[in-house]
């Protein structure tokens, strides 16, 4: 069936491409006199499984860039890059199967070694005066130089007072060092946990320790 779970997979890209590149300020802009303590809400959200993306994939999906689809585009042209990645989902998803990894576990600790490396407000389990809520939007492997794969997460941070109100926000992705082919990973699938973590770490850094004012870009490898 053509709108299988890997093309349905593949639907994810537009929705996460199509956020606009709003400036953001970062976390050491929120009012550090009135606010002093911070706790990480455990429950973090994410996606049911990880997404696939392979140089395949993308070229196939620069057919939705043609104009003349208007913005229907996009659409068609995850879809059929999707559909030209299952091969290698299948082959990604069998190895990945060998060494599965929690990723709401992984992205929880970086966050929190981030947060604790920030200093920005006491970090606490409870009491606290602010709660910052994760949510990862996508997970997975993407081509990160070339042909060679790569860990990526796209992750969005909010972060709530006492009374309810959002207090700041932040979205970026973040992406492994680590990177193979997937003929590689198929022999070593240890490499997809240690790409997931190294992914973890790099979305962790960027949300919570980059003190520059930023603007959120689309990057080749977001998922």
């Amino acid at each position: 069936m053509f709108f299988s779970k890997y093309v349905r997979c593949g639907l994810i890209l537009p929705v996460i491409a199509l956020v606009s590149c709003a400036s953001q300020q970062p976390l050491s802009s929120v009012d550090r006199n009135r606010f002093k303590t911070i706790a990480l809400n455990p429950d973090i959200k994410a996606p049911e499984h990880y997404v696939y993306r392979d140089v395949a994939g993308k070229r196939a999906r620069a057919i939705g860039n043609n104009p003349f689809l208007g913005i229907v585009g996009p659409l068609v042209g995850a879809a059929i890059g999707a559909s030209s990645e299952a091969p290698g989902f299948k082959r990604f998803d069998a190895a990945a199967s060998k060494k599965p990894v929690d990723i709401r576990s992984l992205v929880r600790r970086n966050m929190e070694t981030a947060l604790r490396n920030a200093e920005f407000f006491k970090l606490t389990n409870s009491n606290a005066d602010m709660t910052l809520n994760i949510q990862i939007l996508a997970y997975g492997v993407a081509p990160i130089h070339e042909h060679q794969l790569g860990g990526v997460i796209t992750a969005k941070a909010t972060l709530v007072g006492g009374d309810g109100k959002i207090i700041w926000k932040k979205d970026d992705w973040g992406a492994s060092n680590t990177t193979a082919m997937l003929e590689d990973l198929e022999k070593n699938p240890s490499l997809w946990p240690q790409m997931a973590n190294e992914a973890a770490e790099a979305v962790a850094r960027k949300v919570i320790l980059v003190t520059s004012k930023t603007e959120r870009t689309v990057s080749p490898t977001t998922l």
